[in-house]
C-alpha cells in the first residue's frame, strides 16, 4: 500500500524554508516511508506505531501514520544544520 502524504501549512513554510540539501534528505526519507512507514522510522517516545520519527543527514521529521487513511502526516521538522 502507498501512503498519501500530508503537510500542515506551517510545516510546509518550515519544509520550503530548509537548505536544498536537507530538503532533499527529507524528501528521500518520506519518500521511502510511502510504502513501508513502520520499516524506515523510528519510535517517537513509545513504540505505538502511530508517531514515528524519520532521519537523515541533519534534518529529523516526526510522522504521524494514519492506517485508516492511508495517509502520512508530517508534524514536526527539525534541521541541525551544518
Amino acid at each position: 500500500m502507498t501512503y498519501r502524504l500530508r503537510f500542515p501549512a506551517d510545516v510546509l513554510d518550515t519544509y520550503k524554508q530548509l537548505p536544498d540539501e536537507a530538503r532533499r534528505d527529507l524528501a528521500v526519507c518520506l519518500v521511502d516511508a510511502q510504502e513501508h512507514p513502520l520499516e524506515v522510522s523510528e519510535p517517537y517516545g513509545e513504540d505505538d506505531g502511530i508517531i514515528r520519527t524519520v532521519a537523515r543527514g541533519h534534518v529529523t521529521a516526526v510522522i504521524l501514520i494514519g492506517e485508516h487513511t492511508s495517509t502520512i502526516t508530517v508534524l514536526a521538522i527539525a534541521y541541525a544544520g551544518e
